[in-house]
């Protein structure tokens, strides 16, 4: 708790004049440590031919191709193979912002990472801006798990596959339990009528998602 409420104040006393940062310049100052596959330059090239309205791909340093498919203010999504990468920028409750990442692979079930930085790039805690959603909150409300045929139902679903989706548009991060497709079919079918079909949904507060 000492921990969330330094970090919360940190934020709150930033001053008010801090230069804007949008989602373009923070990909593009991402360090090249943390974005192996594209250099600055390749980063630069995505940006101005998205910019123009030219397809926004380049071919990264592993030989494939990456897509800049979406940039806003705010906003930036780029696919790479089986791979997707969101950059939020978040306002804070002043003119502050931090940084929400967001690395999903799919392979072929996709599973997600989330982190949270400040606009240097350094890394900060992720209790602080969100507590992510359980296997449990991906049952019915109508469904009794302590029942014994839902317990026997759910055993198979322990691997936790979580995907996260921002959308820009209603700024809505979703999260999705994907366990279920990794199942084979018996226990695929076994599971799934006791689950929820729609993600659970976060919004930002501008101190965190709830």
């Amino acid at each position: 708790m000492k921990k969330i409420i330094s970090t919360l104040f940190l934020f709150v006393c930033l001053p008010f004049f801090l230069p804007a940062q949008t989602a373009e310049k923070l990909f593009i100052s991402m360090p090249e440590s943390m974005l192996l596959t594209l250099t600055e330059i390749n980063r630069l090239e995505l940006v101005e031919a998205y910019k123009v309205g030219l397809t926004a791909a380049v071919e990264n340093q592993m030989g494939d191709s990456c897509f800049l498919v979406r940039m806003t203010d705010d906003y930036m999504q780029i696919l790479e193979g089986k791979s997707s990468l969101e950059l939020i920028a978040l306002q804070m409750i002043n003119d502050s912002k931090i940084i929400c990442l967001i690395r999903t692979v799919c392979a072929p079930f996709c599973d997600s990472n989330v982190a949270f930085y400040t606009v240097n790039w350094k890394k900060l805690n992720n209790d602080v801006f969100i507590t992510p959603a359980g296997k449990a909150q991906f049952i019915k409300n109508s469904v009794n798990p302590d029942e014994q045929k839902v317990r026997n139902a759910l055993i198979p679903s322990d691997i936790l596959l979580m995907q996260f989706r921002y959308n820009p548009d209603s700024r809505e991060l979703l999260q999705y339990y994907n366990t279920p497709q990794y199942l084979n079919g018996e226990d695929r079918e076994k599971v799934l009528p006791y689950l929820k079909d729609t993600p659970v949904v976060f919004k930002w507060n501008q101190s965190r998602f709830e």
